[in-house]
């Protein structure tokens, strides 16, 4: 299996801890632009890609390239809805050795939690988790990366995919209880609904499905418990050998307190000693690790917010109100000043102009 990472002549060779995605999934992009023919050859390669690639799907790119190209091919063929067409397209039997695992995994949460196991082997420095509640459980879904923008070809296909996935496993009338997108839908909501079959919100703090408990754990139809559990024990090995290593994370504090800050900014309370008991540290040893390394947790932390700030309100439809309280301010005045500190302008002056600030 190809595990080199794909690069453009003239481009910097990519970092150990670079965001990729395996190439399994361009199949979709493919049948979604069947019409399009070999049109989409010069697309690909000027974004270092080639149809030949289809023949070595487990082939990393940078994620960053794949995004673009997406976007791209939805602006150059006029085609708004690509990542919904992709999703609607991509089936158990594009995921290769990966339809058996889910079809034996005996339940739809088993089936996603598989998906979350290889999340990191199949595209990296992207969140897929699932928080439970009494009645349902959310999965969301969002690229770390958030100079990664615009994404929302890659977004819609990433739900729609699930959605997909998660009807052919089910039923084809089941449907999810909401839709969630980081990105706005404004003009397009109705579409969405339409396609979804529920609510669907734009604006939110990561992509998501929101999902009954009742059916994620009720067993599919052909389980077999005995069986499944050997077949899956079995398929599990064999992927996990055929995928490679996860990937390894950075001996840094800082890159590892950064990736913790970025997973949970906008989802739980974000601090130094919730952080440092995650990274199994005292709140002192990691103030002193950060300190040796030449930061400090309240430099990263207001890092995270400032880079997710203009990120937020750079999208249409946002309110102050919304974007204070996924970012951890306790009201629009003290996110106000903090913005005005960072970027020299107020919230409502960045949303008004065209350049953002130097």
């Amino acid at each position: 299996m190809p595990d080199h990472v794909a690069q453009l002549p003239g481009e910097r060779a990519p970092k150990g801890n670079q965001a990729t995605i395996r190439l399994l999934f361009l199949s979709a992009m493919f049948a979604a632009l069947e019409d399009v023919g070999r049109r989409i050859d010069p697309l690909l390669r000027e974004h270092g890609m080639y149809r030949s690639q289809q023949e070595t799907p487990y082939e990393r790119v940078p994620l960053h390239r794949y995004v673009a190209l997406l976007e791209s091919a939805a602006a150059k063929f006029d085609r708004p809805n690509l990542g919904l067409a992709m999703g609607s397209s991509f089936g158990l039997t594009e995921l290769g050795p990966f339809y058996a695992l889910l079809r034996a995994s005996g339940t739809l949460r088993g089936a996603l939690d598989y998906l979350a196991l290889f999340q990191s082997r199949l595209q990296n420095h992207t969140l897929f988790e699932s928080t439970i509640e009494h009645d349902t459980t959310t999965y969301t879904y969002r690229i770390q990366d958030t100079k990664i923008w615009p994404r929302v070809q890659d977004a819609e296909f990433a739900i729609s995919g699930y959605v997909n996935l998660a009807k052919q496993l089910t039923s084809t009338k089941w449907c999810p209880v909401s839709v969630h997108f980081e990105h706005s839908i404004v003009g397009r909501h109705e579409q969405l609904v339409q396609h979804f079959r529920c609510p669907v919100h734009g604006n939110q703090i990561a992509n998501g499905l929101v999902l009954n408990n009742s059916d994620l754990d009720k067993p599919f139809a052909s389980a077999i418990p005995s069986e499944d559990r050997k077949l899956r024990t079995i398929l599990e090995w064999h992927l996990l050998d055929l995928m490679g290593p996860e990937a390894t994370p950075s001996d840094s504090f800082v890159d590892l307190t950064r990736d913790i800050i970025t997973r949970w900014l906008g989802r739980t309370h974000v601090d130094c000693a919730s952080v440092a008991a995650e990274l199994k540290l005292s709140e002192r040893s990691l103030r002193r690790r950060l300190t040796e390394e030449g930061t400090s947790f309240r430099e990263l932390l207001q890092e995270a917010r400032q880079e997710r700030a203009k990120t937020m309100l750079s999208k249409s439809g946002i309110s102050l109100a919304v974007a204070a309280e996924q970012l951890g301010y306790s009201d629009t005045a003290a996110f106000s000043r903090a913005f005005k500190e960072w970027t020299g302008v107020s919230p409502g002056r960045f949303l008004r102009q065209d350049d953002l600030p130097g």
